[in-house]
């Protein structure tokens, strides 16, 4: 009897392990973030072309245009990316030599570990882009890696830019007059 009532309960909960395993996904589900799609930009024969913009690659565009760009790819992240390439390399005229050489638009350094689309690591271990729309891409994937870093520190996403900044000081940017900088560009920024 003893016997028969072990094996019951040892079946039923072979079944409802079973039916968990089933049902458990692995992915973190993202209530907000990047576009599904980024069919809205295209590239071809080195030029960008998103909202009706017409944009060469290998020319650094102005910080309204890269805006209405990261609108489009990056999604919430966009004020973000535009306000880091104010603050890493300059405002329109004010371009810095890692922006001018490498495409390097936000001042990324090469990734160690997760997924990049830098064609080599530069001086100082600066990323280096085949273009500037790759740096754009780049800072997608490190957005996707660091919201996981925050989602598993604070079992979850973000509220808004300046806690994700909070986040990230530290390995994007040792310096506390950076924090302030950028800070103060979010509060003051003014695209739409």
């Amino acid at each position: 009897m003893i016997q028969y009532f072990r094996n019951i309960v040892l079946f039923f909960a072979a079944t409802v392990l079973c039916f968990a395993t089933l049902k458990f996904n692995p992915e973190l589900k993202r209530p907000h973030g990047l576009p599904k799609e980024i069919n809205a930009v295209v590239v071809s024969d080195s030029f960008l072309y998103a909202d009706s913009l017409e944009l060469p690659l290998y020319e650094i565009p102005k910080v309204s245009q890269i805006h209405t760009v990261a609108k489009l790819v990056l999604g919430k992240w966009a004020k973000l990316f535009t306000v880091l390439k104010i603050e890493e390399s300059g405002s329109d005229g004010q371009t810095s030599v890692y922006a001018l050489k490498y495409y390097n638009l936000v001042g990324m350094r090469y990734p160690q570990k997760r997924k990049t689309t830098a064609i080599r690591r530069g001086y100082s271990y600066y990323s280096v882009y085949e273009n500037w729309y790759e740096s754009m891409l780049d800072f997608q994937y490190y957005m996707d890696y660091m919201e996981g870093s925050f989602y598993r520190k604070y079992k979850r996403y973000p509220k808004n830019e300046k806690e994700f900044v909070r986040h990230i000081h530290g390995s994007y940017n040792v310096y506390d007059k950076w924090l302030r900088d950028v800070f103060w560009l979010l509060d003051n920024f003014n695209y739409r």
